[in-house]
């Protein structure tokens, strides 16, 4: 009898424990999925806020309160739905991924090779005053983006994207996106940012701030009448001085890290 009990109860354990690590195995993939969104994150917030007023209106007994925000939250799962049907399609598409993607490892040599030559496109281009919109795809992925330009999957060469954004050509008016050591494609588009902008501002910037807002992507724009060299990131626009574009590049992308850096971060 004790030792049926004893088995039952370690059985009873198993599951709880088998059922935390699924429930925190979910949480996990969907945080690591959307943390580099910063609109995703933004929402999520405002749940957890919800559901925080939810907990204190229940214990304080605020029923009127209580009331509304169990309204919000009855309605909210449909809303969320609605709001977050970009994120929940890639979310079941990468789910339903059955080959495996090997991410090229490039060498130190080859990424001083690639740097060259996008320093020197980006440079040339500044000097010409031609208009360029050119990103980087970071931890999040650019598909969908990818998929409204037209594919290119090119090596990474100056005189590529000098090509690409001379005005007569059909693939100028749009941006560039580079994966890894690759360029995926030219002319993609982007949803333009909502926020208030000086007129001195075209489509491009409002353009590359957009995807910026929404994914962890880098995005340098070469503006068409100054020839001015901007980051866009983070939902912000940064000047670039020319001289420094180099060294800014490198320390966006993060594609050189130094042995002492790798030493000091095993040694932590």
């Amino acid at each position: 009898m004790n030792l049926n009990f004893d088995l039952n109860m370690m059985l009873n354990i198993l599951r709880s424990l088998i059922d935390l690590f699924i429930v925190w195995f979910i949480f996990y993939y969907l945080i690591s999925m959307f943390k580099t969104n910063m609109r995703t994150m933004q929402l999520f917030k405002g749940v957890l806020f919800i559901f925080i007023v939810r907990l204190i209106t229940g214990l304080l007994g605020l029923s009127t309160i209580n009331y509304l925000v169990e309204s919000i939250i009855n309605w909210g799962v449909l809303a969320l739905i609605i709001i977050f049907q970009p994120e929940i399609r890639t979310l079941l598409e990468k789910m339903g991924q059955t080959k495996m993607t090997i991410k090229k490892e490039m060498t130190n040599d080859e990424k001083e090779r690639l740097m060259d030559e996008l320093v020197t496109a980006i440079t040339t281009l500044s000097k010409e005053q031609t208009g360029a919109l050119i990103t980087f795809e970071r931890t999040q992925s650019l598909m969908d983006y990818i998929n409204t330009g037209t594919r290119i999957n090119a090596d990474i060469k100056s005189e590529l994207f000098l090509t690409i954004f001379w005005e007569g050509t059909p693939l100028h008016d749009g941006a560039t996106i580079i994966q890894g050591d690759r360029v995926a494609c030219a002319a993609a588009f982007y949803p333009p940012t909502n926020k208030e902008l000086s007129p001195k501002y075209g489509a491009r910037h409002r353009a590359a701030i957009g995807i910026s807002e929404i994914t962890d992507s880098l995005t340098v724009i070469v503006s068409e009448e100054t020839g001015t060299i901007s980051f866009a990131m983070n939902g912000e626009l940064k000047k670039i001085p020319t001289k420094e574009l180099r060294a800014s590049l490198v320390n966006e992308l993060n594609w050189f890290k130094s042995n002492d850096e790798e030493e000091a971060t095993h040694e932590s």
